[in-house]
């Protein structure tokens, strides 16, 4: 995985984070609303994972919010990384 991948993962992670912090769910409870272990939910706040799709919604729903909202910060698109 390259660098700015897992930039990107560690962005998305810190806004989803940000997000459950703002509706008042532990790791534990956004866990169980998803279906999913709470170490995935840490894994994947902290930027160590790169999860499917289908967990994208699966978040986006137990968060009551639309997967828009989780996808809504710069992951710094337009760079491309050189090798």
């Amino acid at each position: 995985m390259s660098n700015l991948d897992k930039k990107r993962q560690l962005i998305f992670g810190k806004n989803l984070l940000r997000i459950r912090n703002e509706k008042g769910l532990s790791q534990d409870d956004l866990a169980t609303r998803c279906r999913v272990t709470k170490g995935s939910i840490s894994v994947i706040e902290n930027g160590d994972r790169n999860f499917q799709f289908t967990t994208l919604l699966a978040l986006a729903k137990a968060l009551e919010v639309h997967p828009k909202e989780l996808l809504d910060v710069n992951f710094e698109l337009d760079k491309e990384e050189v090798n």
